[in-house]
């Protein structure tokens, strides 16, 4: 693979939307721009997210790239650990908990608590629209009903 041996025009934008925890899909978009070309600004930001976005897709992505431009780490060539998403499933329960609260829902409706999620935790919200993919519903509802029941 080529690489423009030169900082982008529009780097700062692309570093921007990089370092979006809210959405996995502009960081993937922006990684693929930024792996055109090989310059110390655009290899941090690569580097970085090869070793520790939580989307594995934008991670594998990075991580190619990075391989591709030779990037090390500590002299020594990075790697791609296990996938880690970095979220126990306390962390799901309690926000799933405050959603619940904060909505005063007494019946599940998906498409409100997804609103309510999103806008409660975004990073949380789009590295699981990511992992879970077409069951992510599911995923919802199941840890929606699994709640502890309110006395």
């Amino acid at each position: 693979m080529d690489f423009i041996k030169s900082t982008p025009e529009n780097v700062d934008e692309l570093v921007k939307k990089a370092g979006d925890k809210t959405s996995g899909k502009r960081r993937l978009e922006a990684v693929q721009e930024l792996g055109r070309y090989d310059c110390q600004q655009t290899r941090d930001v690569i580097k970085r997210i090869a070793l520790h976005d939580r989307v594995r897709v934008v991670q594998e992505t990075a991580f190619r790239i990075a391989q591709g431009l030779g990037i090390k780490k500590n002299g020594k060539p990075i790697f791609l650990g296990k996938k880690d998403i970095g979220y126990k499933s306390s962390d799901f329960t309690k926000v799933f908990q405050r959603v619940k609260r904060e909505s005063e829902m007494e019946y599940f409706d998906l498409e409100t608590f997804k609103e309510k999620f999103k806008k409660m935790n975004p990073e949380m919200f789009d590295v699981m629209t990511y992992d879970k993919g077409s069951k992510f519903d599911r995923w919802i509802e199941n840890i929606f009903n699994s709640l502890p029941k309110n006395k």
